[in-house]
């Protein structure tokens, strides 16, 4: 049983014992299991039970009922069967923080947002690490009634405005450019061998975020981000070149990088925010991100 499926069964169990006690408030509270952990995005296997692993679901309030029910409901959770289907119940660590439980709904959103409420400007959105953002809008919620805690969620995962996404587009373009087409076979010609590996991985992280922006997703935390990469239909042959490119030598790299650049720019032109001809992807920066020729930079 992976931990969603783990966490739903946990709630449905014992939902109704635990929230009995609470019966004015029920109709106000959600549940389900979003945030922290490859669980919440479904990426977690065998090897990910060693850690932050276990039954264990997290209930949301609105601050009002946070401060009147936190503590006792908190409590009333802490008491449910320590294991679930055979397997130990979550319990959080310091260094891990707090990841299931009861939570005020703008303390919960506060964790990956910076700030209880949504950004506003393209700035807000930019100084949210990526990473915090899909966790945020990971996972499933069980049950919301009040739909509080799903207004911000649903806005969260409607993705950036259209001018971040061009942000988060050209970047991308323009690392892979530097990286993989530039600095690549730059480093190899100077028999800098330890700097061709580190920009063959560089070109291979840009390249992943660059699919995950095309298909309006927020790239997960390093080590799930070529893992999400399955199943997303824009770019839906990456995942394979990618891991295809990490089995080449850096030496042999140049050919499957210009393959990935080319699939990379006809996405980009099928999107809208590039027209077909250079094949150095920094050249298309400008075009991605909306800007006039008056407007390009020197």
């Amino acid at each position: 049983m992976q931990g969603l499926e783990l966490a739903r069964s946990y709630y449905d169990t014992w939902r109704d014992t635990l929230l009995a006690p609470f019966a004015p408030w029920r109709h106000r509270i959600a549940a389900g299991l979003v945030g922290y952990g490859s669980e919440c995005f479904g990426f977690d296997d065998e090897l990910s039970r060693d850690h932050d692993f276990g039954a264990g679901f997290c209930l949301w309030l609105t601050d009002e009922d946070h401060a009147r029910i936190g503590e006792p409901l908190q409590a009333a959770y802490d008491a449910l069967p320590a294991t679930h289907a055979d397997i130990p119940a979550r319990v959080t660590n310091e260094r891990s923080g707090k990841r299931v439980g009861v939570f005020s709904i703008s303390g919960f959103y506060t964790e990956f947002l910076g700030a209880p409420q949504l950004p506003i400007s393209d700035a807000d959105w930019l100084q949210i690490p990526e990473e915090r953002l899909a966790a945020a809008v990971n996972g499933e919620v069980f049950a919301d009634p009040l739909g509080e805690f799903s207004a911000i969620r649903d806005r969260l995962q409607a993705y950036y405005p259209e001018s971040v996404r061009r942000i988060r587009l050209a970047t991308a373009a323009a690392r892979m450019a530097q990286s993989g087409q530039y600095n690549l076979p730059r480093a190899l010609a100077r028999n800098e061998h330890v700097t061709a590996l580190l920009a063959q991985a560089e070109f291979i992280q840009h390249a992943c975020r660059l699919t995950y922006a095309a298909n309006r997703r927020y790239p997960p935390f390093y080590k799930w981000l070529h893992r999400g990469l399955r199943g997303l239909p824009r770019l839906n042959g990456m995942h394979a070149k990618l891991d295809q490119l990490a089995r080449t030598a850096p030496t042999d790299a140049s050919a499957p990088i210009e393959d990935i650049c080319a699939t990379a720019l006809a996405e980009l032109v099928s999107l809208g925010f590039a027209r077909r001809g250079d094949a150095f992807l920094e050249a298309h920066v400008d075009t991605i991100l909306g800007r006039t020729p008056e407007e390009k930079t020197p």
